[in-house]
């Protein structure tokens, strides 16, 4: 230690304490700034994953919508051009008494029990 020569180490440079205030000021500003801008790049990206997950939902629902429609038509077609039976249609249905029972509900659901019953018995 002895040998080390006796400079001061820790002295400040001249003009240090003026600009300080300066300084601090202008990064607090430049801090501010970027959170901001943060903010709002962290709001856009919101809306816009938002924008997209509720674009892409709907789209999907519109894909089923005309897929049902297509498919419909279909087999309008084919059972218009006698290509498929009514047997045929219920043979692809997993549940045919299901089908059935909503044909059934359709022509006949207006009725009451009461008329029902006097139209089979004129039938009779």
């Amino acid at each position: 230690m002895e040998n080390l020569p006796k400079n001061i180490l820790f002295k400040t440079p001249e003009g240090y304490f003026e600009d300080l205030p300066n300084r601090v000021l202008e990064r607090n500003r430049q801090k501010k700034s970027r959170t901001i801008a943060l903010f709002r790049m962290t709001a856009a990206a919101a809306l816009v994953t938002i924008g997209i997950y509720f674009f892409v939902i709907k789209n999907e629902i519109m894909v089923e919508q005309s897929l049902e429609a297509y498919l419909e038509q279909e087999i309008d077609l084919y059972i218009s051009s006698g290509y498929w039976q009514a047997e045929d249609i219920l043979s692809f249905s997993e549940n045919p008494n299901l089908i059935l029972d909503e044909i059934i509900e359709e022509e006949w659901g207006g009725l009451e029990s009461s008329q029902t019953d006097t139209d089979i018995e004129e039938w009779l």
